[in-house]
């Protein structure tokens, strides 16, 4: 009699449980990106040396490059990307700087330019995105990531 009663309660602890991991909201965009390619202009640089990742989840953006991680909310609609609300990782704010958000100043210092975010409002064009790899680009500036 107990078997009987203990099988369904099994059955129901388990849906139960499996129903609460997150369904990725993102689609193919979710997950961690490795730059591989940066083309500016009639330049085209290897990147995959930089070890700059770009990950996905959510409505968050991690940017990670030599150690120092930046994040922002992102907003992606049909073929654009719209990235802005950059902020500091807290582990990586100088001791004398109160202030966690990413100013103009920082960005036009070339703080993300291995990404070549120059202002707090960055918008990319999605060229391609699929399972494996992930083409951003504006006016001077195409980024071409792989699913890492």
């Amino acid at each position: 009699m107990k078997f009987i009663f203990s099988v369904p309660a099994f059955l129901l602890a388990f849906f139960l449980l499996a129903s609460c991991d997150k369904v990725p909201m993102n689609g193919d965009l979710d997950g961690l990106w490795q730059l591989m390619t940066v083309r500016t202009g009639s330049e085209t640089r290897d990147a995959r040396n930089d070890y700059a990742y770009l990950s996905f989840q959510l409505h968050l953006t991690q940017w990670d490059h030599a150690g120092r991680s930046f994040f922002a909310h992102f907003v992606h609609e049909g073929d654009s990307i719209r990235f802005y609300d950059f902020v500091h990782d807290s582990l990586h704010r100088s001791k004398a700087d109160d202030n966690e958000w990413v100013t103009e100043e920082e960005m036009s210092s070339g703080v993300m330019d291995v990404w070549g975010v120059h202002n707090l409002n960055a918008r990319y064009r999605v060229r391609q995105l699929d399972g494996d790899a992930l083409v951003l680009e504006k006016a001077d500036t195409t980024l071409f990531f792989r699913k890492f």
